[in-house]
């Protein structure tokens, strides 16, 4: 059986006869459109994340009226989105009034900040094909192999 550097070796000797190389214009062409393709994915609103809220007690120093409310929302997203969500999970938010201009939330008074943070964020699948796929590996144990892999490394088996 061949591994995997001799396969390389060979398909990068073959990129390079000259019978068989590849213009620069079609390594550009070829780029372009997996770049877009990979963009294209990124933007795509394919999830809906369940987002908890809470106030946060550090930045509101524990008074309950400079925290956001506890609540429970959902936003369909990207993936390219994502990190925004769970970014609030590290580091707290501040909200402010309604209707506000740049200026006015920019020099917002402290005092009337309410504080906020993510307690959890649940990304699931918006479409149909990504949901079919997600019920279908689920079906054929594809997550529980994975908790079983997970365990064995945490347990250093692997």
């Amino acid at each position: 059986m061949e591994n995997v550097n001799s396969k390389i070796k060979k398909y990068h000797q073959h990129m390079t006869d000259d019978k068989n190389k590849i213009s620069f214009e079609e390594i550009e062409k070829r780029e372009i459109k997996q770049f877009d393709e990979i963009n294209e994915r990124l933007k795509k609103k394919d999830y809906v994340l369940t987002v908890f809220q809470t106030g946060d007690i550090s930045m509101s120093n524990g008074d309950h009226e400079r925290e956001v409310i506890t609540r429970r929302f959902y936003v369909v997203c990207s993936l390219e989105e994502i990190p925004e969500y769970i970014q609030y999970m590290k580091q707290p938010f501040w909200s402010h009034d309604k209707n506000l201009t740049e200026k006015e939330i920019k020099n917002y008074p402290s005092e009337k900040k309410r504080w906020g943070r993510y307690y959890n964020v649940v990304i699931e699948p918006l479409s149909e094909e990504m949901e079919k796929d997600y019920v279908g590996s689920s079906k054929n144990g594809f997550f529980k192999s994975w908790r079983r892999i997970q365990k064995m490394e945490e347990k250093g088996i692997l």
